[in-house]
């Protein structure tokens, strides 16, 4: 059994302590987190057994004989954090983003092959494991379907008091951005996972119609265009009413699929697929946790890359940066510009 910790018990932290308390190849044995009093908190939320608590990460690391350190911070702290877990030779499983920025991402990506091989560093992408989002990937890969278009469209609410919650989600140097590295960076990572397609140039806009308090943008719109011809639309927004389920649509030369409602449909709405459900936590999460973490422990034990790593992490925040750079900037951004600043 591998031995688990995990630092920062926020919001998402709930469901990274269930995944390792349901896991067949691990055992959850600390945790950590800044306020002393979360850990009693989180573990009676998530019906864990009550473990030692620390409020500092590296005295948790020292007295604690951890295989693997989950990571659940503000993302100002993933980068940071992963290199200090590394170098103390613990695999790392950290949530999304990699970090605030391509720069740093790249930075730790550089830093993580001294011990590639050695150790995993995994990054937390669980809608990849969504029933709906496989079978679209079978169908593409099986029938060798020639793709032409792919759109995300995500559609959710996040008012004032998600930001005064935490206010780091709104602060540009230490979230980043807001919807496109917070909500929608699921939806930028499956419109290129699904399609199989790289990124060539896009063009961005950036900005905020509901909350001008904060720094960071709640609406981005892009015009991306990937590899082989294929045009792709992102749309999200936080300045919905709702937070609606969001809609990935993938046009072929002879079919169109759509996933929208947790559901995959073709052209004549045919239901091809529909994800699995938790209740043990929120819809728009996904169930893809599970497998996910459960992909990761498996690969550390049977010394295998068949989980999500570092690596298939980094077009993603390339077309982050990309999007925040065209806004800025008002231009066409092109992937060498960013790869190779």
């Amino acid at each position: 059994m591998l031995k688990v910790g995990v630092i920062g018990l926020g919001t998402v932290s709930p469901i990274h302590l269930l995944s390792i308390n349901n896991s067949p190849y691990a055992k959850l044995v600390a945790v950590c987190d800044i306020n002393s009093n979360r850990a009693k908190e989180k573990c009676e939320q998530t019906h864990c057994e009550i473990i030692p608590s620390y409020t500092d990460y590296k005295e948790m690391i020292e007295k604690e004989d951890l295989d693997v350190l989950h990571i659940t911070l503000p993302h100002y702290l993933h980068a940071e954090v992963s290199k200090y877990a590394l170098s103390k030779g613990l695999n790392v499983f950290c949530e999304k983003p990699v970090d605030i920025s391509y720069e740093k991402t790249k930075d730790l990506y550089d830093f993580y092959q001294a011990y590639k091989g050695k150790q995993k560093l995994g990054i937390c992408f669980q809608n990849r494991y969504n029933k709906s989002v496989v079978r679209l990937k079978e169908i593409l890969e099986e029938n060798e379907e020639e793709v032409f278009a792919v759109k995300g469209l995500v559609t959710w609410y996040r008012n004032m008091d998600y930001y005064k919650q935490a206010p780091w989600r709104g602060n540009l140097k230490e979230a980043g951005a807001g919807v496109i590295i917070n909500q929608a960076i699921h939806t930028l990572d499956l419109m290129a996972y699904v399609t199989g397609k790289d990124w060539k140039s896009l063009t961005a806009t950036m900005s905020k119609l509901m909350n001008k308090e904060v720094e960071v943008e709640d609406t981005a719109n892009a015009f991306i265009k990937y590899e082989d011809g294929v045009n792709g639309l992102f749309i999200a927004t936080n300045a919905y009413s709702i937070t609606d389920s969001i809609e990935l649509q993938v046009i072929s030369k002879n079919e169109k699929y759509t996933i929208k409602e947790n559901r995959l449909f073709n052209r004549n709405l045919e239901c091809l697929a529909e994800d699995e459900k938790s209740d043990a936590t929120k819809d728009y999460y996904g169930a893809g946790h599970e497998t996910l973490i459960n992909k990761f422990y498996k690969a550390i034990i049977d010394g295998t890359d068949d989980y999500c790593d570092l690596h298939d992490a980094m077009e993603t925040m390339e077309i982050i940066q990309a999007i925040i750079d065209s806004s800025n900037e008002n231009k066409e951004v092109k992937k060498e510009e960013i790869i190779n600043d």
